[in-house]
């Protein structure tokens, strides 16, 4: 069935257009009865008749609106065609009817001011209410227009409302997934940086305690319920040397890092805890791998409307076939989440001879938010694996 919800009775609005209208028409009507009969003596009760007659149609109007809302003509592909059959009958029926009273109700006042004597066989006979059937059909057709108006509004409607409450679920959708993969990521994170201070307990208590003191500072961003997706980089780069200070207590003076990044990116929005899975990877298969120091490097810098970060470690370089771990995955899957197709992050072998991670991400601040292209979705299921 059609809904016909969504225009009902005419508004306030409507009535004072259908008023005026039918104002005008009498008005020129009235007109062209005066300047008809200006050499003769004007005939009052026709100029009522027709008064009367415009102001039923006047009233009449809403009534056939509200006929072709609840009686169409043209229904969808689903409907038997004898209720549209049915419908064009009781228009059919309607208009006669209408047509007729209008036309009758005019020739009594007509006859009542003297004008003429009424004959209701003769004006059945001769058909003379035609006219009015011909208005009735003029105001039907408005009303099918006036209806089509309203169900073609009130379905583009519906189809904004859905489409914002498809947004809004897909956002949430989004921003659920990515609370995984976070979560994901710090046990992942905690659990290999409690190992190493375990490792430590025993061997040197004073450099514990320091690690225990810089854990704490990352416990508390880790943990961070309200902790956003994004944040400037000069925030992340904080998180990384406090990182880096554990391990190089870990390596117990047999890592060497370094942070290169020009403070004019400081601002850049990255993607929060993304930095350290790329070091900690670096520091896993390659700083440690070495003899004597390891070393890993961390650079920065804008191309364009991209940022580049990356992180290269001096270990035994890119092997021909390598799984990759979880936080690396997590970084591929938390990029896709973010920002759809755009981001990119690969291995490559480092002309020293050990492997770089390179992650080139949109180049926005936190006034100039990245909007992503399209939405996204994560289409490869996330390893619930432990370890890199």
């Amino acid at each position: 069935m059609t809904d016909h919800s969504g225009s009902n009775w005419p508004s306030r609005l409507e009535w004072g257009l259908i008023a005026a209208f039918w104002a005008i028409v009498v008005l020129l009507s009235v007109g062209q009865s005066v300047l008809g009969d200006a050499s003769e003596e004007l005939h009052w009760a026709r100029t009522v008749g027709e008064l009367g007659e415009y102001s039923l149609w006047a009233l009449f109007t809403p009534l056939v609106f509200r006929f072709a809302e609840v009686l169409p003509v043209v229904e969808p592909s689903d409907t038997k065609r004898t209720t549209v059959a049915r419908n064009i009958g009781g228009h059919a029926a309607a208009a006669f009817t209408v047509a007729l009273a209008v036309d009758l109700i005019e020739d009594a006042v007509t006859a009542g001011l003297g004008e003429r004597s009424m004959d209701v066989i003769q004006a059945l006979g001769n058909f003379w209410f035609t006219d009015e059937l011909a208005i009735y059909l003029v105001i039907l057709m408005a009303g099918f227009a006036r209806s089509y108006y309203f169900q073609q509004k009130a379905r583009q409607e519906e189809a904004e409302r859905l489409e914002e409450r498809a947004e809004a679920l897909e956002a949430q959708l989004t921003e659920a997934r990515l609370e995984a993969l976070r979560m994901q990521l710090n046990p992942h994170f905690l659990f290999n940086t409690l190992h190493a201070v375990s490792t430590l307990v025993d061997r040197d208590p004073a450099g514990v305690r320091r690690m225990i003191a810089r854990l704490s500072e990352l416990l508390r961003h880790v943990l961070d319920e309200e902790a956003p997706q994004e944040v400037p980089l000069s925030q992340e780069l904080e998180f990384l040397d406090d990182y880096f200070e554990i391990q190089s207590i870990r390596f117990q003076g047999r890592l060497d890092t370094e942070v290169d990044v020009p403070s004019s990116l400081y601002d850049a929005q990255v993607p929060n805890l993304i930095l350290q899975p790329l070091a900690e990877n670096a520091i896993k298969h390659g700083a440690s791998q070495v003899r004597g120091v390891g070393r890993i490097e961390v650079r920065g810098r804008r191309e364009d409307d991209r940022l580049v970060l990356s992180v290269t470690d001096n270990g035994p370089g890119l092997p021909e076939s390598q799984e990759e771990g979880l936080g690396l995955r997590n970084v591929r899957a938390r990029l896709q989440e973010l920002y759809g197709a755009d981001p990119t992050l690969h291995l490559e072998s480092s002309d020293e001879g050990g492997t770089r991670a390179v992650l080139r991400i949109p180049y926005h601040t936190s006034t100039a938010l990245y909007t992503a292209t399209g939405a996204s979705s994560l289409t490869a299921s996330v390893p619930a694996s432990s370890a890199d």
